[in-house]
Formats: structure tokens, sequence, C-alpha cells
């Protein structure tokens, strides 16, 4: 897993981070078909106007590997759309004092080579730490604010040219700082594809916003629940109508229900039982056979700012703790 630090303007950490890949592993953007360009160049249009920030960013790193911005942003906004994307799982769960986060990205095992953790520090947004499986976009991450953000594949039954994930994630992190900004945030997105966003602050205040190019729905824990999840299906009534099959391979409601017995057992959260909830054989992919499984977790304390991340299936112990947020807070405040 790669951890590259990017602070500035929006181009220069474009440019910064595409020149090195550029020179030090001769990085290029992979050749796409004809429909993933034209569906990508509508959907770089529509980025321009949800979030002209990271445009910036992009035509920044193209001038870095030295290439064409439009072919860089089909290439990134195709991602997830036409091909496998992740089967995951994630869950929050607030505490008298503290908001717990776990979260399992489940992909290919040969994608663990693309992986990376970043921190990211705009200038004049939000700072956070945010992990993915592309250069530019995120896949999860929680911001400096205490806000956390991730996303699970749905397969649903439209795709259109529109906003993908991994950049309705990054203007919730650098933008918002409580659940309900991030919940607007999602909802004017013009989606590609069908996710789950789960959300959770250090407030408590904890929402799932399930969407798709159909529209979205908002599902926050019942009474006296101190917690939510997800997978890879939607939940509420209203939106099963825009939801295909096509899942059970990856035993989503296997490890859904699997989080919900776990979390509904458990008398308090903290950091280690979040780390054997991931761990869980239920909720922790190994399939051998389709060599996919889960390729890393990342738990925090939304509240103490504590980030510890496994960058491969998850155990007990092989977690490490993340203090760069830490550590540019600081010298933010130094200078």
């Amino acid at each position: 897993m790669y951890h590259p630090r990017l602070y500035g303007r929006y181009y220069d950490m474009g440019f910064k981070y595409g020149k090195l890949l550029y020179e030090k592993v001769n990085f290029g953007v992979p050749i796409i078909s004809n429909e993933k360009m034209d569906f990508g160049l509508k959907s770089y249009q529509m980025l321009r106007e949800y979030y002209p920030e990271v445009i910036e960013e992009i035509e920044g790193f193209a001038c870095g590997i030295q290439d064409r911005p439009e072919v860089l942003g089909a290439f990134l906004l195709s991602l997830g759309v036409f091909d496998t994307t992740g089967q995951c799982s994630v869950f929050a769960c607030r505490n008298k004092e503290d908001v717990i986060i776990g979260r399992n990205y489940d992909m290919r095992y040969d994608f663990k080579k693309f992986t990376e953790s970043s921190l990211i520090a705009p200038m004049d947004r939000y700072a956070y730490i945010g992990q993915s499986d592309v250069f530019i976009g995120r896949s999860d991450g929680i911001n400096e604010k205490g806000l956390f953000i991730a996303m699970s594949f749905v397969n649903g039954t439209k795709v259109q040219p529109g906003i993908g994930f991994h950049f309705i994630i990054r203007k919730v992190l650098e933008n918002c700082s409580v659940t309900q900004q991030a919940i607007e945030v999602v909802q004017q997105a013009n989606i590609s594809t069908a996710c789950n966003f789960l959300i959770a602050d250090r407030m408590g205040e904890l929402a799932v916003v399930e969407s798709c190019p159909q529209g979205s729905f908002v599902r926050r824990p019942g009474a006296g629940e101190q917690h939510l999840f997800i997978t890879n299906q939607f939940q509420s009534a209203e939106m099963k109508a825009f939801e295909a099959e096509g899942v059970a391979w990856s035993k989503s409601a296997e490890r859904y229900q699997g989080m919900e017995t776990l979390l509904g057992g458990m008398d308090g959260m903290d950091l280690q039982k979040a780390k054997a909830i991931l761990s869980d054989g239920c909720v922790c992919l190994d399939l051998k056979k389709e060599r996919f499984g889960t390729i890393w977790s990342v738990v925090s304390n939304l509240n103490k700012g504590i980030i510890e991340r496994a960058e491969t299936k998850p155990r007990m112990n092989n977690y490490k703790q993340d203090t760069r947020l830490a550590w540019w807070l600081q010298k933010r405040s130094r200078s």
C-alpha cells in the first residue's frame, strides 16, 4: 500500500503525484474501450459542475504524466461502472462518549498493488486520511473534524453518466464536518451507479444513504439502536426495486447477518471489539477460488482521532496506527 502525503493547491497536488508516478514507475493512463471513453467524457463534464476544484487536480496530474486531462478524467469516471467492483462491509457504533467505526474493503487480490492510504490536505478545505485503489478518488476516509464516510457497491438496475462514488466521498471529506452536511452532498450528486454510503460524525449522528441513478433514501438507527452497518444490498423497502441480483457470490447477506449478530451481542464498543468484528469469519471475505477478499481494513475512534489500519486481511494484531493527520494538524498550527 502506498502512503502519499499531498497538500496545497489542487493543481499542485495533482502535478506532484502524477510527476512522481511518471518518473518512478513510468505511469500512464490505461487504454479503455470506446464505450468507457464516451461514458467517462460525459461524466467528466458533469464532474466539472459538481466539484470543479478536483478538475484542477486532474489537470495537474495529467500534466505530471504528460497526458490530456480529458483522457485521465474519462478513465477515472468509468471505473467501477463496467468492471468488478468492491464488495465491502462497514459499520459505525456510538457509545456514551465515543463513536467507533470499522471498514473492510473487499476486492480482487491482484488490486492490492494499486492500494493507497493518503493524507490529503487541500488548501482551504478539511484535511483527511482516505483509502482507495485509485490515485485521485477515495473509497473511504476520516477527516480532521471527525467525520467518516465509506461506500459499498450495490448491483443496481441502471448506470448512467454521472459522478462516481470516488469523487462524492472526496467532496464530503473535504467540505463536511457533520453527518447532515454529508447527506446533502451525497444527495446532490447525479450518481452514476448504485452504492451505499455509511456516514458518521463524532457527535454520534449515524446515517446510511442508499443511492442510485433513480434516487436515494436515508436510513438512520432504529429506536434503541446505537449502530448502523452496510454490505452490498439496499435494506430499505423504498430502494429494493432499484437493486438487481448478483451479489450472492460475495456473501453479502451472510456478512450483513454476521455484523447484525456481532453488533447486537456486544456490550459497548471499542477499537479491539471493532477489529474482532472485521476479522470474524462471517464478515471478512477470503474467497480463494475467486481470488477475492478483504485487502484492507480501517478502525477509528472518531472522538479521539485514533485511526488504525490493516493493509491486508485483518487480524487482531496486524493493525498499525496512522498518525499522519495529527502530524499535519500540528504542522499547520505552527505555520
